[in-house]
């Protein structure tokens, strides 16, 4: 062989592993997934959208994984289609990486290791046989596919509490029992736990043993079902220390045994207190709350219904909320259902009927176009909705004492709250307030202590100021004809807020003054001779 031949050929060998690495290159961006060489990472998604991402380092056993997967696919066997039965199985979507293409399979799976099948990117469909699909279902990425592997979790009022040791296990499709990872702790938190002391687990134990402490003394010591007759009526700090145990019985596919230890700062159980039995349809009445935790949420349920959500507001050392019964409510027994903090109490109010008559109302047909019509109606609800459904004042009530009963001595009542008034013999709607007669110009005081929250004018009211005085209650001005306040001040029972006119919809010079309980229109004759009785317990 010459020395130029032989030249050749140990060129051409120097380039014979590009050639191999070019040829390698090319197969794995174009051909399938059936072996783990050149594959960077492999990620799992399960079908309820947790991940499992393996590399290739096999200092983390991730290379193994890649190589069973790549395994299943090499040993499946193509198919023409996808088989029906197949409907229900759940979904694995597996992203194989290599170099830079990313390649997405799914595998569908159900408990039935002989009922496996997969998809490659080119929608081509393969049976899994079954000794690799039951490896697969035996896989920790798997445990999706076994209701047992739901592991028990307890909650105290809402939050949940990581177990000081979680000996998990689920029944596999062979009946066999695999160990499940859960999440646990060294730390001894602290939770918030009502007087009921309540706790809930997702899965229900066979067994709860309950130990409370006390600081160091030993305050119970048994099972959980018992745990009510711990009477708890003042706040506390008590250690608890749980064990919970979860049996294999038949029809349950989860064992195991818990160990929970934890601080809880026990609140006293929240009371409720109605101020009165008994009122009239178009007044209102009080709930009064003791012993309300911050965070949480008092609960209010009617019946029959009253068309009203309260509002319970900090109030010094409780927390109250006025419940109104609109005029339109019917008299009868209402059965008022408070809860808080896992403590429930029914509250009974009696509403006695009130007869609303009517009252003629005479003005000239020129007044009603300009202020009285559907638009300058809609208009004033419009405005004036959030101002009724506002709180500014979020704690604490300013009212104290009687309600002043209206402008000076000189003043007349022309409407009374609650009257159908009727309009030149026709049109007839309900009062909210009380209507009185005056002169042009008479001072119009605010009936209690309170903070205006607007001043403004509209059609139907002219010239208007509302002062909130607590707790949702709220006192309206209108048809003034000069204002004294502005938005933001703060007024006292007998200051002068405005002066009395004939704007908005009035026949001559009027003073409106009307009490309502954010959006319900109230009466206030009991409030001129009586204070708002608050029970304090």
């Amino acid at each position: 062989m010459n020395n130029k031949l032989k030249a050749v050929i140990f060129i051409l060998l120097l380039f014979i592993p590009t050639y191999l690495a070019v040829a390698y290159y090319i197969n794995a961006q174009s051909g399938a997934v059936d072996g783990s060489r050149g594959i960077e990472k492999m990620e799992i998604s399960d079908p309820d959208g947790k991940s499992y991402l393996y590399t290739a380092d096999k200092a983390d056993g991730g290379a193994a994984e890649i190589e069973f997967l790549t395994s299943v696919n090499k040993n499946a066997k193509e198919q023409t289609d996808m088989p029906d039965a197949l409907a229900d199985a759940k979904i694995f979507r597996v992203v194989y990486t290599t170099f830079n293409r990313a390649s997405t399979y799914e595998y569908y799976f159900t408990p039935n290791p002989d009922a496996a099948f997969f998809k490659d990117p080119e929608g081509k469909i393969f049976k899994i046989n079954s000794q690799d699909a039951s490896a697969f279902l035996c896989k920790d990425y798997a445990a999706c596919m076994y209701n047992g592997s739901v592991h028990p979790v307890l909650k105290i009022s809402g939050e949940e509490v990581l177990p000081q040791s979680l000996d998990w296990r689920y029944k596999l499709f062979n009946g066999a029992y695999r160990a499940m990872e859960t999440e646990t702790t060294d730390a001894r938190k602290t939770y918030r736990m009502n007087a009921r002391l309540a706790m809930s687990f997702n899965l229900e134990p066979d067994l709860i043993d309950i130990s409370v402490y006390d600081g160091d003394e030993l305050i119970y010591s048994d099972n959980y079902a018992n745990l009510s007759r711990l009477s708890i009526t003042e706040q506390k700090n008590l250690r608890f220390h749980i064990e919970a145990k979860w049996y294999e019985v038949d029809g349950k596919e989860g064992q195991g045994e818990a160990v929970y230890d934890f601080n809880a700062r026990v609140n006293a159980p929240a009371s409720f207190y109605l101020n009165v039995s008994t009122i009239q349809r178009g007044e209102f009445c009080v709930i009064t709350v003791k012993d309300k935790p911050e965070d949480a949420d008092v609960l209010f349920a009617a019946e029959p219904d009253i068309n009203f959500t309260p509002t319970f507001v900090e109030d010094g050392d409780y927390y109250r909320a006025l419940i109104p019964i609109a005029c339109e409510q019917p008299a009868g027994n209402y059965t008022f259902t408070v809860s808080c903090d896992g403590v429930t109490q029914e509250l009974l109010l009696g509403v006695t009927d009130k007869e609303f008559h009517e009252a003629p109302y005479s003005i000239d047909q020129s007044i009603i176009n300009a202020t009285r019509t559907e638009a300058t109606l809609a208009s004033f609800d419009e405005l004036m909705k959030p101002v009724a459904q506002s709180l500014a004042l979020g704690a604490d009530h300013m009212f104290n004492g009687t309600f002043l009963e209206g402008p000076a001595d000189t003043s007349l009542l022309i409407t009374g709250f609650g009257r159908i008034r009727v309009i030149n013999g026709g049109t007839k709607y309900q009062h909210q307030g009380v209507d009185y007669l005056v002169r042009e110009g008479t001072d119009i005081q605010a009936v209690n202590d309170g903070v205006v929250i607007y001043v403004g004018a509209t059609d139907l009211s002219g010239n208007i100021v509302v002062v909130e005085h607590g707790l949702g209650l709220k006192s309206w001005y209108c048809h003034l004809s000069e204002t004294k306040v502005s938005k933001g001040d703060t007024v006292h029972k007998g200051d002068v807020i405005a002066l009395s006119g004939d704007t908005g919809f009035c026949a001559q010079a009027t003073a409106h003054i009307g009490l309502s309980v954010f959006e319900v229109p109230v009466c206030p004759y009991t409030l001129w001779e009586a204070e708002i009785p608050l029970n304090n317990p």
